[in-house]
């Protein structure tokens, strides 16, 4: 596992992960000002990327455009759930290590809080697909949901006082709320 603290090889696969989410996000929407909107951010996730600063940016916008690119292989190109749910837990698994690796989570329970991570975003994919709405905003609640996790790790499993966790769950629960409410249910575009 060493290789997982290799820079260089951190930065290519994370590279690589944003790659082919921010194409294949961009081959499935045909919303001009939302492709252009993640092309500008995929150029800042590329900054940040070799400078290896904001990681709590970078996860969340790769959670984002992931599970937006996760979502289209399940609806738009019929992959098996289960190849999606298996890449799911690979490519947030990677995700998750790196947030620990830059949070500076340590101890012996961090392979289980990457387990744990990972099935709940599993989980969460899996009952937001039942869901008669838009992938945008599905993937949106995953990344909210990313954004709690990274709140657990930074303020209780890394003990940083500069800020609270009911921070993290007030501001998760109120965007997870107004998405929900101004949904259109039962359009999948």
């Amino acid at each position: 596992m060493s290789f997982l603290h290799n820079k260089v090889f951190r930065k290519l696969v994370l590279l690589v992960i944003l790659a082919f989410s921010v194409l294949t996000f961009i081959f499935i929407n045909k919303i001009l000002m939302i492709n252009i909107f993640i092309i500008l951010s995929s150029v800042v996730s590329i900054y940040f990327i070799f400078t290896e600063t904001y990681p709590i940016y970078l996860l969340i916008f790769l959670s984002f455009v992931t599970s937006y690119a996760f979502y289209g292989f399940l609806y738009q190109f019929n992959l098996p759930p289960w190849v999606i749910m298996l890449a799911i837990m690979v490519v947030f698994s990677y995700l998750f290590t790196y947030m620990e690796q830059k949070i500076g989570i340590l101890g012996n329970k961090r392979l289980i809080y990457l387990v744990l991570f990972s099935l709940v975003i599993l989980e969460v994919f899996l009952a937001l697909s039942y869901f008669l709405i838009n992938p945008l905003n599905q993937s949106i609640v995953i990344s909210i949901v990313c954004y709690l996790f990274v709140g657990f790790c930074y303020t209780i499993l890394a003990r940083h006082t500069d800020n609270s966790f009911r921070t993290y769950l007030l501001i998760a629960g109120v965007s997870i709320l107004i998405i929900f409410l101004s949904s259109n249910w039962g359009l999948l575009i």
